[in-house]
């Protein structure tokens, strides 16, 4: 059943079931490339814990599910409201851009003077043709550097600037959008072949539309159901992981990402609806896990190749097991990415917010206008 309702705000806290999904796919990618980090010739030299953690990629498409869910629900009311842009935009921007520089420049400080120890002298793998893609994640300007995930956050910067489109109208927003889906949806069954710029082709964009829909209906109803229901959305996530990495075709595929984005949604929506029944308890050291979330995500490989470095150094490495490594360099990221959630990007966030304050306060209420 459902009915017309303003839910509460998803930044007040009370979804701590979505902040604790979030939690589970960053966890999911550390534990990810903390295995695939051992398969360097001087680490293990294979894919630590025998692969078992090779679908942890799957963390990733939900968090592109999970973007679009978020910036619909949280400027929901702002759509159609032109004069909402700029604001809109300093908060998205705000939120994703002074945290990656942080972890960019840590990175390129550690990286450097590990070289620098080891005798390789002081060199940079960034030039100038990577700045755009490597400090300002633009879409089509080269890989990221030193920040490989950083990937990810390319195709955040187009989902942002393609919201706009939704604060500038409603109703043209809502037809490009579903123009978009049907694009791309048609071609990853290959009905078309045309190429887009920039990402706006790829199935994670579809993935993050998927995450709008859920957005946007979470805003104009109430959601309602069981925990039974959590439970059947959640086996058919796993089956939809198993299609997708082991399925007919194959992992990385545009149908297993489509697959992925409905199982994604799926679950958000369920979730959403079993908080507005107060159905669901979550652990609160899982949510505030899921609040510092994307410093894990940034940081983790960082720390993990470090950790490795050091055991190795200290002669360590080899002599113990596999899994002790795993579980060293695991707990080492975490807590250390943690600790940079805490301590620098949430105070940021939170200061940040602040000046986003006095931008609300210069925009002229003439622009607002639905």
């Amino acid at each position: 059943m459902f009915k017309s309702l303003t839910p509460p705000h998803y930044e007040s806290g009370k979804m701590r079931s979505v902040e604790a999904a979030r939690a589970l796919a960053a966890f999911a990618v550390v534990l990810m490339h903390a295995a695939n980090l051992m398969r360097v010739e001087h680490f293990s030299g294979h894919i630590g814990l025998a692969g078992v953690f090779d679908f942890g990629y799957v963390g990733v498409d939900f968090f592109f599910v999970l973007s679009g869910f978020i910036i619909t629900y949280v400027h929901f009311s702002e759509i159609g409201q032109v004069g909402r842009i700029p604001p809109y935009l300093w908060r998205r921007f705000s939120r994703i851009y002074p945290i990656f520089w942080v972890i960019l420049l840590l990175s390129i400080a550690i990286t450097t003077l590990g070289r620098f120890a080891s005798g390789k002298g002081l060199s940079f793998d960034i030039a100038a043709s990577d700045i755009a893609g490597t400090v300002f994640l633009l879409m089509g300007d080269g890989e990221p550097k030193y920040v490989g995930v950083a990937w990810s956050l390319q195709y955040e910067v187009v989902f942002y600037v393609a919201f706009c489109i939704l604060l500038t109208s409603a109703r043209v927003g809502a037809i490009a959008f579903g123009t978009w889906a049907i694009f791309l949806l048609a071609r990853a069954l290959g009905l078309v072949q045309i190429d887009l710029p920039i990402g706006l082709d790829s199935p994670h964009c579809l993935q993050f539309l998927l995450g709008v829909m859920v957005g946007a209906a979470a805003r104009r109803y109430t959601l309602r159901t069981s925990l039974m229901t959590l439970r059947v959305v959640l086996l058919a996530f796993v089956a939809t992981v198993l299609f997708e990495v082991s399925g007919p075709f194959g992992s990385h595929s545009a149908e297993g990402r489509i697959a992925l984005g409905l199982a994604s949604a799926a679950v958000l929506a369920t979730l959403v609806a079993l908080e507005n029944g107060r159905a669901i308890a979550t652990p609160a050291w899982l949510a505030r896990m899921g609040s510092v979330s994307y410093s894990i995500y940034l940081g983790h490989i960082l720390f993990i190749n470090l950790t490795y470095m050091v055991l190795l150094k200290l002669g360590i490495y080899h002599a113990l097991p596999e899994v002790v490594v795993f579980t060293i360099a695991i707990s080492v990221a975490l807590t250390t990415t943690t600790l940079i959630g805490r301590y620098i990007e949430l105070p940021l966030v939170a200061k940040l917010k602040e000046r986003k304050g006095a931008i609300d306060d210069i925009v002229p209420r003439s622009a607002v206008g639905r």
